[in-house]
């Protein structure tokens, strides 16, 4: 992460160029899962919050690269992304970046305090089977009892004691051992219960394997909360949620279709206001594109999109991408710099408002912007330490992901962006052979919301 003096002296970088047309994007989007243990490891999954479902479960990050070098304090665990690239097709075959944030999430611009974490496995590995899970595979392939040991002490959220059903971890399948489970279970903290193995695994509880094998560790262990304080949500975490990817495309395709039914029952200009983000009298080019900046635009910026409106209505087939060159330079003249970028930040997110995530691996993709200030400069995005490889944007988090994460507003520790851009490995290189950690840490760069 670039230093807090570099940022200052990259308050506002130069105009950014302009994007390749063949770039195509994905956007991610969360929803309750229906199933949460479709969201453990041997799934390869996409998800906010929860705990990280490790691609490696034991070659994990030390203790000093889950830290927040900032507070000094455990990170929050955000979100990981299944990602696999082209460019190391064979070693990368399975491929999970992992994001964490600091739990003093007012100050994440700083140093230490936003961290991104890259690990990839070959198809044929210890811990997966090479062929894609069936579904009767519903947990992942437990791991030795002294592996099982190493990760729970290696890993700060314990993810492997949430891969198995409550009845698997406990001492035996008998009725009188459930009895003596319950009995643990109702002795237990009574913030444990939000946070047992069997609800982050998706059984319930007293749901039992077929054979009621017994393992060494007890249920009361799985069930405990972890020893975590002072961060929000059960037990330090955030609430679970699938990330679901879709093209952005095939919401521009909607956008577009909905335009042409719209059309010929249109008479005049269309009615002022923002409107629907979606469908509708607004989108690109309308006035919920430009109105979303700091109250409304000036009035002759309103009177040139009516125009606009009008000419759509009247001659039907125009350009509904972008504002047509006099509503564009209206719009120049009368909004300050931070309403212009804002202007076209709205106009893109508006296909789809609410987005979490934008995804581009391709060479030129450019971030989106939400403001002009705090971008990075040349030289501010280091290469790979591993392999000398540039970095380049693969990945972004937007503003909108705060609404889903259920922060208390009131908090002045709870985190704020205006967006986060992971950087990583063009040459998406693996850690040399015999490490002790399969996690290479990456780049990401805070745009913190304008002062």
């Amino acid at each position: 992460m670039p230093s807090v003096e570099t940022a200052r002296l990259a308050q506002v970088a130069p105009e950014d160029e302009d994007e390749p047309e063949e770039i195509s994007w994905n956007l991610g989007f969360v929803e309750k899962p229906e199933k949460p243990h479709l969201l453990l490891r041997h799934r390869f999954p996409s998800k906010v919050g929860g705990r990280p479902a490790w691609l490696d479960p034991l070659r994990l990050p030390s203790r000093e690269m889950l830290t927040c070098r900032l507070s000094g304090r455990p990170l929050d665990f955000l979100l990981q992304i299944y990602a696999p690239v082209d460019a190391n097709p064979v070693e990368g075959f399975h491929r999970c970046l992992f994001l964490f944030i600091s739990p003093e999430g007012s100050r994440l611009r700083e140093p230490g305090a936003v961290r991104l974490f890259r690990c990839q496995l070959p198809r044929y590995n210890p811990y997966y089977s090479s062929e894609p899970p069936s579904n009767k595979d519903k947990y992942p392939q437990p791991l030795k009892p002294c592996d099982t040991d190493a990760s729970r002490e290696r890993d700060p959220w314990r993810s492997v004691d949430a891969e198995r059903p409550l009845a698997a971890v406990s001492i035996s399948g008998s009725p009188s051992s459930a009895k003596k489970r319950k009995d643990a279970a109702a002795s237990a903290p009574a913030e444990a219960a939000t946070t047992t193995a069997a609800e982050l695994a998706g059984a319930a509880p007293g749901d039992g394997n077929e054979s009621g094998t017994a393992s060494v560790t007890p249920a009361v262990a799985a069930a405990a909360p972890l020893p975590r304080t002072g961060v929000r949500g059960p037990g330090g975490l955030y609430s679970e949620l699938e990330l679901i990817v879709e093209p952005e495309d095939h919401y521009m395709e909607e956008e577009e279709e909905e335009e042409r039914r719209t059309q010929p029952q249109r008479s005049g200009p269309a009615e002022g206001g923002s409107g629907e983000q979606r469908g509708g009298e607004s989108g690109p080019g309308d006035g919920g594109a430009v109105e979303g900046g700091d109250g409304g635009v000036e009035a002759e910026v309103q009177r040139a999109l009516q125009q606009y409106r009008a000419r759509v209505a009247e001659e039907g087939e125009l350009d509904d991408e972008e504002l047509p060159p006099d509503v564009m330079e209206a719009v120049e003249d009368a909004a300050a710099p931070e309403q212009r970028c804002f202007a076209d930040f709205q106009a893109r997110v508006s296909w789809a408002p609410d987005q979490v995530i934008r995804y581009c691996f391709q060479d030129g993709a450019q971030p989106l912007w939400p403001a002009p200030h705090g971008r990075p400069g040349p030289g501010d995005i280091p290469p790979c330490p591993c392999c000398g490889a540039p970095r380049k944007m693969e990945f972004q988090v937007m503003p909108q992901l705060l609404h889903y994460l259920q922060l208390d507003e009131d908090d002045p520790a709870s985190p704020d962006w205006s967006t986060l851009v992971a950087y990583t490995c063009a040459a998406s290189c693996s850690p040399p052979t015999g490490t002790e950690c399969a996690y290479l840490e990456e780049v990401v760069w805070v745009q913190s919301p304008a002062p």
